[in-house]
This record gives structure tokens, C-alpha cells and sequence, in this order.
């Protein structure tokens, strides 16, 4: 099958890139970094060991607002008036897409400021000027209004406290706008249990340090959801209403951890009513289209060699994506041995 292509991501460190590839991503969308994005892109270009990578760089957020609680010193928007030069400025470092954020639960919750619609809109322009997919981090369905009615080309996330939208998602359908839907992190914010399947699946716990089982299995703060009942409802509604639906965990957030985490987030996705092999194009061939990543994503002559065999069939059941035999990343083979951890047996 064609190397998974995470949609929605924040890379850190290269070896986070390697554990991408070790569980068959061979290419990672980062949706805002904190760190050197040269360095990550450097690794991506010289090591046949590391994910592809593309990157916003970072995230276009107002003054105090989502994106700016972690202690990094970035760069914000403060209105329409600065939005042609922030995305000019991204631009220019190398950015391949734009990701702005409408924060409007944390707005409303406990006045997290917000971006407005005149500086939404100034930044969709700008960035659609610069040939740039722009994505647009959503909280509420006011959010996702407000940002497919700027032009966005995605969202990213489902909303919160809220379940099926039928007059939101058919509003995202009519305008021809995917959705990163992010399952992976609500679940986490409900309990253990995604990340306890990751951890107890014989097919991915040999890959798995007992640092990273421990990340999945432990509770790092965040909201405290009763189930994901809402979020998978939502998702149901927006592919009744035929939205383009693309698979990112999003990971590092809530219990999501680079690589292992995408096949959570495809199995989520199947429980939200997709079948097999759709939940299968949604981490991979319509992640390309809708990023226009025309070499990838598929298994065609002329396209790059970034693909994966597994045992079973994914298509009828979509763990089997977890049983991975062989990687190869541009036609180079991954040798995953290394990294398998020895559990005395």
C-alpha cells in the first residue's frame, strides 16, 4: 500500500521523524513548529531514515492567543493590516502551507483571544496569493463558519461540546473545504484506553519503548471528555455530507505520539462510519489531493517509491495496517529491526 501521509503533526526533533517512518509515515505534514523547521527539513532532504517533511513553520495566532501558552517567542497577528506581512514572512523561510487559529471555545471559556473575520479573511487572501493550502485550527462550529466562509482549504480539528452539524458540514461540502478531523486527541482526553490498544497490540509493541508506552498510557492534563461519542458523531455527519476527510492524529497532544498513533486515528475513523479503504485514502491519497502533492500518496508509475507492506488486508480491516512487514521511503527500504525493543524473550 502507499506510505501513510500524516496530515496534521508538530515535529520537534528529527527522531521524531524516524518514529513517524518506523510505523510506515512517510511523509509528515508539521502544522506549526517550535523549533528549528531548517533543521527538520534538513533531515527530511539528506537521511533516507527520517519522514518526509513539510511545515507551516508556525501558526498565524492574534496577541495571547492558542499557540502562544507554551513559552515559545513567535511571531502574532495582530489584524488584518499585518496578515500580507506575516505570510510574506513565512513565505520567505520555506513555509509550504499556511495554518492560522480560531480559538473560539478557549474565546469563550475563559477569553483566550481570537482572531476576527476581517483578519481570517486578510490571511486567506494573502496566503492564496502566495499559492499556499491554507488550514484553519477550529474549535467551535462558529469557528469552522467563520473560516470556510474566509476561503479556507481545510480545517483542523472537529468541534468541541457539540455533535453532527448538518447545516456546518454541508456548508464545508458545498464549499469543497477537507477536514482533519484529530479523533486521536479526544480520545485521549477521555482515558487510557486508545493509547492502552496501541501499547497491547502485538503488532506495534515490539516497536514500542517503555518511555513511549508510558506516554500513551498516561494522562498529561487537558480537558476531560466522558467519550468520544460527540467527536465521532460530528465526523459521521461531515462524511454523510461528503467532506473530504484527512487522517492526522495530531500528535504530540493529549496521549497521540508520532507514528504509532496515525493507525489510531485511521481505526477512529472507520468508527465514525467511513469504510476500511476510505479511512485508507484518508491517510494517503487524499491527504496528497487536497495538499496537491502530486507525487505521492497512490501507487502509480512515475510516482515516488514511498510505500509499505503489510500482512492482512487493510481494506476489509483496518488494523492490519499495524502488521507492517517492509517500509520503503522513495524507494529506499527502512530496516526497522534496530529499533525493535528487546523484551527478554
Amino acid at each position: 500500500m502507499p506510505g501513510l501521509i500524516n496530515a496534521h503533526a508538530h515535529t520537534r526533533e528529527p527522531a521524531q521523524l524516524t518514529q513517524s517512518l518506523l510505523f510506515g509515515i512517510t511523509t509528515v505534514l508539521d502544522l506549526a513548529t517550535f523549533t528549528s523547521v531548517d533543521k527538520l527539513r534538513e533531515a527530511a532532504n539528506t537521511h533516507d531514515d527520517v519522514a518526509d517533511f513539510l511545515s507551516a513553520n508556525t501558526l498565524a495566532t492574534p496577541p495571547g492567543g492558542h499557540g502562544t501558552e507554551y513559552g515559545f517567542d513567535i511571531r502574532t497577528v495582530k489584524g488584518p493590516d499585518d496578515a500580507e506581512a506575516f505570510v510574506a514572512e513565512q513565505k520567505s523561510q520555506g513555509a509550504n502551507f499556511l495554518k492560522i487559529v480560531l480559538n473560539g471555545v478557549r474565546a469563550e471559556r475563559n477569553g483566550t483571544p481570537t482572531l476576527d473575520s476581517a483578519t481570517v479573511k486578510a490571511l486567506v487572501l494573502a496566503g492564496h496569493a502566495r499559492s499556499m493550502i491554507v488550514v484553519a485550527h477550529i474549535e467551535s462550529p462558529e469557528d469552522a463558519v467563520t473560516a470556510v466562509e474566509a476561503g479556507v482549504d481545510g480545517l483542523a480539528h472537529i468541534w468541541r461540546n457539540s455533535a453532527d452539524e448538518p447545516e456546518v458540514a454541508r456548508l464545508i461540502a458545498s464549499h469543497d473545504v477537507f477536514v482533519i478531523p484529530t479523533l486521536s486527541v479526544q480520545d485521549g482526553f477521555v482515558d487510557a484506553t486508545g493509547g492502552t490498544l496501541l501499547v497491547e497490540d502485538d503488532r506495534l509493541r515490539p516497536y514500542l519503548s517503555e518511555t513511549l508506552r508510558e506516554f500513551l498510557t498516561t494522562r498529561k492534563g487537558g480537558p476531560k471528555f466522558e467519550n468520544i461519542d460527540q467527536p465521532i458523531e460530528a465526523v459521521g455527519g461531515l462524511y454523510r455530507a461528503g467532506v473530504k476527510l484527512l487522517a492526522g492524529p495530531d500528535q504530540p497532544n493529549g496521549r497521540t505520539a508520532h507514528g504509532v498513533s496515525m493507525h489510531r486515528e485511521l481505526e477512529l475513523l472507520v468508527m465514525a462510519g467511513l469504510k476500511p479503504i476510505e479511512a485508507l485514502a484518508a491517510g494517503t491519497a487524499n491527504v496528497a489531493d487536497a495538499y496537491r502533492l502530486s507525487d505521492r500518496g497512490r501507487i502509480e508509475k512515475g510516482l515516488r517509491a514511498d510505500l509499505m507492506l503489510v500482512k492482512g488486508d487493510p481494506t476489509v480491516d483496518i488494523t492490519a495496517t499495524r502488521d507492517i512487514v517492509r517500509i520503503w521511503k522513495a524507494g529506499v527500504e527502512f530496516d526497522r529491526q534496530p529499533f525493535a525493543v528487546n523484551e527478554g524473550h
